[in-house]
């Protein structure tokens, strides 16, 4: 048991080296293979005085060509009035939608009713006792009469003469 406990730290022991090994010379690979600043960018020195100024100038004279461009484009045209015509427009637009969608809700709504009607029409005409009622029955027009007081009655052939 004791052999097993000391090959087991000697194994752990090795590992240890082994791992400290590939650590040591994967890091020398990283650090090789990393680049300056310097070597990226080369030799870039900074701008004076006098390149500062004319590089400013530049872009300022690009700003001022491209405002003026614009300008250009927009001088022969009334924005606002065209602003104006895009929102009648779109307001024009919105109505007809509005009005669109009220006679789709209309024509539904007429649909409905008439599916109504059709259904309740459907159900009379399948009904045979409303059926019946509708066309009327041959006994229908005779009138029932009622009988009199003395054909009802059972003692009626006795009245008055009962002691």
């Amino acid at each position: 048991m004791n052999q097993i406990i000391k090959g087991f730290g000697k194994g752990f022991k090795q590992l240890g080296q082994e791992t400290a090994e590939k650590l040591v010379e994967e890091t020398g690979k990283i650090a090789e293979s990393v680049i300056t600043a310097r070597e990226l960018l080369g030799d870039i020195k900074p701008l004076n005085d006098q390149e500062m100024a004319q590089k400013k100038a530049e872009d300022e004279k690009k700003k001022q060509e491209e405002m003026n461009k614009l300008r250009s484009q927009m001088s022969g045209r009334n924005v606002e009035s065209e602003m104006e015509q895009l929102r009648r427009q779109q307001e024009k637009e919105e109505e007809e939608k509005e009005k669109y969608f009220e006679k789709e809700k209309e024509r539904q709504e007429w649909e409905r009713q008439q599916q109504i009607e059709n259904s309740d029409l459907m159900m009379e005409s399948t009904n045979p006792s409303k059926q019946k009622k509708s066309r009327g029955s041959a006994m229908s027009h005779k009138k029932k009469s009622q009988p009199d007081q003395s054909q009802m009655s059972q003692t009626s052939e006795y009245k008055g003469k009962i002691t």
